[in-house]
């Protein structure tokens, strides 16, 4: 069924696709990548991004949702190997007044994100699957556009295999300390060691309750609990910079 449907799509794009408002630039990336990769399913990616299985179905044939919002883009582009911002949609839905404007006050600084001045950390393997981050940085990069104006924004490396394939060893992970997270977003799950460092996790939340954070990880596959009380900050990612 799912691969019915890529070549229809397929087809179509290549007979000229009319509807601009369903067949736009971000649903022909993901199109053409399925055309490419017969490892890739439309349902083990909506899977992974931590939809529902016929999430990405919906938004190729059904126009639903219109535009893929940040945290998809950003949980479905490495697994395409593309950029989160192959995944924007050019054209703002109707109604999409408040957020344009948004994205038009972002536009005004973008000049910003020329200059390398993101603090990187570096990572080492601290055991049982987490990595620590180190207190000073040891290099600056550019920032990408959801870091642009964060003033604690960082960026710290990937270590070892327990995410991969979203994010694998030596990714640059891009991190937004202040902005509230939701369940199925990826996030770096942080216990201060007292020392001037942080001892890091990096999981995909699941769910919260007052006791613990319920992540999950994909190599090897498993859902496990995390106590709020040692791991006492989430943090969101918003991209990374494979290597």
């Amino acid at each position: 069924m799912i691969l019915s449907i890529v070549q229809f799509l397929v087809d179509e794009i290549a007979g000229g696709w009319q509807n601009a408002s369903i067949m736009d630039a971000p649903r022909k990336v993901l199109v053409d990548t399925l055309a490419r990769r017969p490892d890739l399913d439309l349902k083990n990616l909506s899977l992974a991004i931590g939809r529902n299985h016929a999430y990405l179905q919906q938004y190729l044939m059904r126009g639903s949702p219109r535009e893929l919002p940040e945290v998809a883009r950003h949980g479905l582009a490495p697994l395409l190997g593309v950029s989160p911002d192959d995944l924007r949609s050019t054209a703002a839905p109707p109604g999409a007044g408040g957020r344009l404007e948004g994205d038009l006050r972002m536009a005004g600084p973008l000049r910003a994100a020329d200059r390398a001045d993101l603090p990187v950390y570096a990572s080492a393997e601290g055991g049982n699957g987490a990595i620590i981050i180190t207190s000073e940085p040891i290099d600056y990069v550019r920032r990408p556009e959801p870091l642009l104006s964060v003033r604690d924004g960082y960026g710290c490396y990937v270590i070892g295999d327990s995410m991969s394939p979203a994010y694998e060893q030596g990714d640059l992970l891009l991190v937004h300390p202040g902005r509230p997270v939701r369940p199925g977003d990826d996030c770096v799950f942080v216990r201060d060691q007292g020392d001037g460092t942080q001892q890091a996790l990096v999981k995909r939340l699941l769910r919260t309750t007052p006791e613990k954070w319920r992540v999950r990880q994909f190599n090897p596959a498993k859902d496990f609990d995390l106590d709020r009380s040692q791991w006492q900050k989430v943090q969101l990612i918003v991209g990374k910079y494979s290597r």
